[in-house]
């Protein structure tokens, strides 16, 4: 009998152990405690460029960037991103016959850097994130040779993202860009010499974060 309630007890011991396990693989609430201090997002979605002179990037963007947490709220942020541009037509074409029109507002190449806020639901695993990010875009194949770049460049903007896991999170955000615009010459259709502008954006993207 003794033996028999020993090996009971044993035995509920062991099962209340492993139920605790797995209790603790399951997303409970918020992830109060991150897994690890570094993390990797990606992105897609649409960027809307305003304020060019002769055209502004517009059209499909891909964005990804790599977070490494060194303080509760504040994360060090370092994105690339790439705009893949097209849109309604801004002006004449470079090479276009009988007055035909062209979108002008090339593609871009962001390199961002900064950091990135993070603030935690108290209830559910929601986390709001806010970038605070500075860098240059890289603009090439303009229909007018007009190429440059946009330095400094400042970008702001809010995310949400929810977490499925504690290391997995899905979500959509939108930014907002803003900064002077370098361009060389291009075709006499827009300028033929160097010539400064504004560069801006509005963005808005979905995607997934993953906490290494």
């Amino acid at each position: 009998m003794v033996r028999s309630r020993t090996f009971v007890g044993v035995t509920l011991l062991v099962l209340s152990a492993l139920s605790g396990v797995a209790q603790a693989e399951i997303q409970q609430g918020v992830p109060e405690v991150y897994p690890s201090k570094h993390e990797i997002s990606t992105h897609m979605g649409f960027q809307a460029g305003f304020g060019g002179k002769f055209g502004s990037t517009s059209g499909f963007k891909l964005d990804a960037d790599y977070a490494y947490r060194f303080h509760q709220f504040v994360w060090f942020d370092a994105a690339i991103a790439n705009v893949f541009g097209f849109g309604s037509a801004d002006g004449f074409c470079n090479n276009g016959v009988g007055g035909a029109s062209c979108y002008r507002g090339g593609w871009a190449l962001e390199l961002m850097a900064g950091v990135k806020f993070k603030f935690l639901m108290t209830r559910i695993p929601l986390v709001i994130e806010a970038p605070a990010l500075i860098g240059v875009e890289v603009l090439y194949n303009r229909d007018c040779g007009d190429n440059g770049a946009g330095v400094p460049v400042v970008r702001t903007g809010a995310g949400v993202k929810y977490f499925l896991t504690k290391r997995i999170g899905v979500g959509a955000k939108f930014d907002v860009a803003f900064g002077p615009g370098f361009h060389g010459s291009g075709t006499i259709l827009c300028s033929n010499k160097s010539y400064t502008d504004f560069y801006g954006y509005f963005d808005f993207l979905i995607g997934a974060e993953f906490v290494l």
